[in-house]
Formats: structure tokens, sequence, C-alpha cells
């Protein structure tokens, strides 16, 4: 199913790097710069004016009305934050800002954290939802991610904004963008504090507020040498600190706890087009660090502080890449490239109030060289069918191939299009997962875990795309999966398979200009076949009803409502891991703004407006009724 809320897209001339002004196109789906009625994968846009709407500040947060999407946050601001597609595990999406993998070879299973991710300089998000790894490998079993930030363009423009409101939050950015005949540019700071809420539930008795602190720099450049010749440069950097609570539920609070973190992501490429753009050619390096430090200070008033301890974790990924499309007729465009990724891993922990002793995982790598081929087929402007297939050789696990096909058949004279996808996808296990020496759990006799997906769907404009409709069903199959054996050895093992069915539905409705109705339903069912049990964390139904609407020119308001079904769960209670569900909820959230001067705006948020209780996490706490508001400077 393919819903798209923005009305301009800023489109890219290759897979992640320059840009042009070419209204609806996509690149996550196929890696090369294609119309959206032309893409027969899941895929669901979000623009920056999605963005600016709803006033959002966190990407995870701009992701929850996203069918078939799960969102599930530890706490408030800046506590961990998982994301799963279509019943996958977290760490089955990969993740990319500007081509740049953001995945953290140091976590425990190689997932990305969406709790530091900002909504700084970013001009759109495209989410593919089912197996990618034929066109992106490893991290991309249950979909991709992509964000993709602002070109600078035009004249030089520079903004401001600063804002506040509950939980003792602030908020300052300040950005510059342009270009001239040669160069373009962008570049974005922001610093956010929160004191934020109790990680771990209030209800359950902790009353210790959880703060967080976030400074992001993002910035994009880019310069044409010639007609044929561009290069460009991307960075986005980002620190900050968390505090944490020792877990969640009864008796967990610990101000003592707390978490540091260094984030760098930078890609340089050059993209160059020759034979009358017949054949284009684009070479890329990214660099991506992750340095996390926890921390705990003995607190003699917490019930489960015992001394003082330091964790280390840094994680590295280095990668080159090179890519070929030959757009040899209208009817046929060829994508081939090559890859090659070195990833490492070093960590320690030392707790010498409670042990006495030190551990560490010394340097680990994994290296990895791919090369995909894909063919664009286009019969007649009706008929558009993708066939990709990729392999992967990794010095850990040997090599694996992945393939995939998709077809969209658009019935022109109706307004009806057909979508459907089948293809297979792999997991290489984490470094953690295969070398953790200080809990004891690596286990370096793991293998790959695989999927086999397809997925099947009508779109269909109703009105001249003043209504529009679409439902699609889809079917992963999960084998090999990596779970933590809890008996003797106590290791990581392949024991676990899994089976996620379900279907997706939107519909969005245009009655007049400037006014948009949107509504979205997932119902997935999710089995453990080894358990025979629900898999944690996804719900059955989700759903979600946006309205925005424009008025006298100045004003703008948006209302979103989100509803989430029973989820199952678990919980350490007495040492015993214990299943348990957790409750259905509803959440409405406004938003507006009003321009008092063509460089003056007011703008304003109010989260939980009916201030509901409820919980994404056994034990940990969620945001009641809370306002932000601010103000916005644009010259």
């Amino acid at each position: 199913m393919l819903v798209s809320f923005s009305t301009q897209l800023q489109a890219q001339n290759n897979t992640y790097d320059t840009a042009l002004e070419l209204p609806n196109m996509v690149v996550t789906a196929t890696r090369t710069e294609t119309p959206e009625d032309e893409v027969g994968s899941a895929i669901t846009v979000i623009s920056a004016e999605d963005i600016v709407a709803k006033r959002i500040t966190n990407v995870a947060d701009a992701l929850r009305t996203v069918p078939g999407l799960d969102v599930i946050r530890s706490g408030g601001i800046g506590q961990p934050t998982a994301v799963y597609l279509r019943g996958a595990n977290a760490n089955h999406t990969l993740v990319l800002v500007d081509g740049v993998e953001m995945n953290d070879p140091s976590s425990p299973n190689g997932a990305f954290d969406f709790a530091n991710l900002q909504t700084d300089n970013i001009e759109r998000i495209e989410v593919v939802r089912g197996a990618a790894s034929a066109a992106y490998g490893s991290d991309a079993m249950g979909g991709v991610i992509n964000v993709i930030t602002k070109k600078g363009q035009g004249a030089t423009k520079y903004t401001a904004t600063a804002e506040g409101g509950s939980y003792d939050t602030w908020k300052t950015t300040g950005a510059i963008s342009g270009s001239t005949e040669r160069i373009n540019y962008s570049l974005d700071a922001s610093r956010m504090e929160t004191a934020g809420f109790s990680a771990a539930d209030h209800t359950m008795g902790n009353t210790d507020p959880n703060g967080h602190r976030n400074n992001t720099v993002s910035g994009r450049s880019g310069i044409k040498v010639n007609d044929n010749l561009d290069l460009g440069l991307t960075l986005r950097y980002n620190e900050g600190k968390t505090f944490n609570d020792d877990c969640g539920g009864v008796s967990c609070d610990n101000t003592g706890n707390y978490n540091t973190f260094n984030e760098l992501f930078t890609r340089g490429f050059g993209h160059l087009k020759l034979f009358d753009g017949l054949w284009e050619q684009t070479i890329g390096s990214a660099y991506s660090r992750t340095d996390r430090n926890n921390v705990t200070v003995f607190n003699p008033a917490s019930l489960n502080s015992y001394g003082n301890s330091i964790a280390a974790n840094l994680g590295e990924k280095v990668k080159l890449d090179y890519q070929s499309i030959f757009n040899v007729h209208k009817a046929s465009t060829i994508t081939l490239g090559v890859e090659e990724e070195a990833d490492s891993l070093s960590s320690s922990a030392a707790s010498p109030d409670l042990y006495g002793t030190n551990a560490s995982i010394p340097q680990k790598t994994m290296n990895t060289i791919s090369g995909y081929l894909q063919d664009q087929i286009n019969l007649f402007d009706r008929s558009f069918t993708t066939v990709g297939v990729r392999y992967d050789d990794n010095n850990r696990f040997g090599g694996h191939e992945t393939w995939r096909v998709n077809e969209l058949y658009n019935f022109k004279e109706t307004g009806t299009r057909l979508k459907g996808n089948y293809g297979t996808g792999f997991k290489a296990p984490s470094l953690n997962q295969l070398y953790d020496t200080i809990y004891g759990s690596g286990n370096a006799s793991l293998k790959p875990e695989t999927s086999v997906n397809w997925d099947a769907g009508l779109e269909q404009d109703i009105i001249r795309k003043k209504v529009m409709a679409g439902v699609s069903y889809f079917n992963n199959n999960f084998d090999n999966l990596i779970d933590f054996l809890k008996v003797a050895p106590y290791t990581n093992n392949n024991i676990s398979r899994a089976k996620v069915s379900g279907v997706e539905t939107f519909l969005e409705l245009h009655p007049i200009n400037d006014l948009t109705f949107r509504g979205t339903y997932t119902y997935q069912q999710t089995l453990n076949l080894v358990t025979d049990t629900q898999l944690l964390h996804r719900p059955r139904n989700k759903a979600s009803f946006d309205a925005d609407y424009q008025f006298v020119e100045k004003a703008h308001v948006h209302l979103n409502v989100l509803m989430v079904g029973q989820k199952a769960d678990s919980a350490y209670i007495s040492g015993e891991s214990v299943p348990l569900t957790i409750g259905s909820y509803a959440l409405l959230n406004l938003a507006g703004s009003y321009d008092v001067h063509k460089n003056v705006q007011l703008f304003a948020r109010i989260d939980n407006v009916l201030n509901k209780q409820y919980e994404e996490v056994y034990g940990y706490g969620t945001s009641g009724v809370a306002g932000y508001g601010g103000v916005k400077l644009a010259y």
C-alpha cells in the first residue's frame, strides 16, 4: 500500500544525493528516482510539511501514524525507542540518513535507537515496509526508514525558533540555507532540554523525573563542478545526556543512573552523468560512530543501586559504495552496484564497588562485500515491474543471496492501481550477539535470520484525487530468529520462528482546498511459532485519524487521533519472566500556528489532550496532558 501525505516532494536524481524539483518522486524503494505511482513496494512518505503541521520534534513521533509500523518508547523523550515494521524485530529495520546507515554495531542486536533522532533539517522521511534485503542487505530484512535532509535552494535564508512547555522543556534552533549557480548549502543546529517525567511509571510509586539533553548539528552541501559532475557532503552529529531509572515497575527510581551519547554520521559522494544522462554513476564513502556510556553512581536511597559502575560502548561503521544506473530505454532502467562495509565493536564494563572486577569485549570486526542488480521494467506506462537480486559475502558467516520482485499495474481509465510484492530477506547476527563476553551471551556459531514475505493490494483514486483509498494484505515468515536461551548455557541461539500477517488500509479526503482528512487502520496477527504466543510489543489493532486545515491564509490547525489496541508484554517479577497484556488506549493531539508577520510565526501543540493514562511498555511512564509553544523567525 502506498500512502503519501505530502503534496510536494523534493526528489533526488540518484539514490540519496542530488535533488531536482520534481513532484511525487521517491528513491528508497528502488534506489533510483522514481514516480511514486510507479512503485510496487509498500511505501509511506512523510514530508517536511507533515512534520511542521504537527509541530513534532522527534522522528519516532513522526512515524507513529504510519500503517504497519509500531513505535515503542520506554519512558519519555530520550529513553530507549524501538520501531517494529510489519511485526519484524526492531533490529530488522535499516535506518538511513542521507545514505548513511545509522544502525549501531555496538548495540546488543544491531538496532537503531530512535531516542535521540530529532526532526531538525529534514525534508522528508520514506518508509518502505517489507523485506528490502535485495536492495540494501542484512539490516533491511523488515524494511527501510530513509531520512532525507533539506538541500539549500535560492537566496540565503535564515531561520530561528524558540519553544518551551511542560516538564520544563525548552528547545532553540538556528538554520541557514541557500544556493548559487554552482553551490548549495544548509546547516541547522539545535539544543533541547527537558526535566522530563519518571521513566519508571509514576503510578507504581516512582516520582523522580528523568531529564534529557540533546544538541544536534545537521548539514548538507554540494558543488556542481560542471554539467555532468557534482560532489556533495552530508553530516549529522548529536550529543547529550539522559537520566534513567533502574527498571520499569515498582521501586525503580534511581537518580544516579544516566547515559551519555555522541553520534556522528557523515558521507561524501560524487555523481557523474555520461552520454546525455543515459549512464549515471555515484561513488560514495560513509562513516558512522556511536559512542555510548552508561553510568551508575551509588545511591543509598535506591533499592536497586549497589555501587558505582560504568559501561562504555563504541560502534563504528565504514562503507564504500558504487552504483551505476543505465537508462537504456524508457521501458528498462538497470541498476547495479557494489558495496563494502566494515563494522567494529568495542565495549567495557567496570563495577569496582559491586564485583571488584572489570569486563570487556576487545575490538571485534565484521566485513561484508556486496553486489546487487536490478531492472525496472515499464510496459506501456501501465505495468511497472521491479526485479532485483543481491549477494552478500560476509567474513563471519559466508555468502547469502536475496531477491525480490514487485509489480504495479495502473488502470488509468478507472484510477485503479494493483500492487504485489514477493521477496526474501536475511539478518546477520550482530557483533554483540556473536562475541558478548561481558554478560556471557555471545555465540560465535549463530546463523543469519531469514524471512520470506509477500503482499498484495489495491489503491483507488475515487474522485480525481479528492478521495483516495487503499487496502493491502501482507504475510511474513521469519526463521532462525535469535533469542536468549534462558537455561544453560544461557547464550544467544537460533531458537525462534515467527509468522506475521495482516491488513493495512487508508482513506484520504480533500473536500476543499487547504482541508485534508486522513485515516489509516492496521490489523496484524503476530505469532511466535515456538511458544504459540503473540509477539511482544506488537498491537493487533492500530488506527489513526488526521485533520489538517489552513484557513484565513495565516492560520493552520492540525488534529491527530491515535488509537492502539492491546499488546503482549512481559515483566520480571520475583526473578521470573511473567507474560502480561498492556491495555488499549486512544490519544488526542492538537497543533496549530499563526503567521503574525511574513517573518514571524507563532505555534503551539497539546499532547494527550484528554490526559489519558496508558503504557507503551509495562512499568514505564508516558506523558500526561502537555502543552508547548514557541515562535519562529524567518528572513
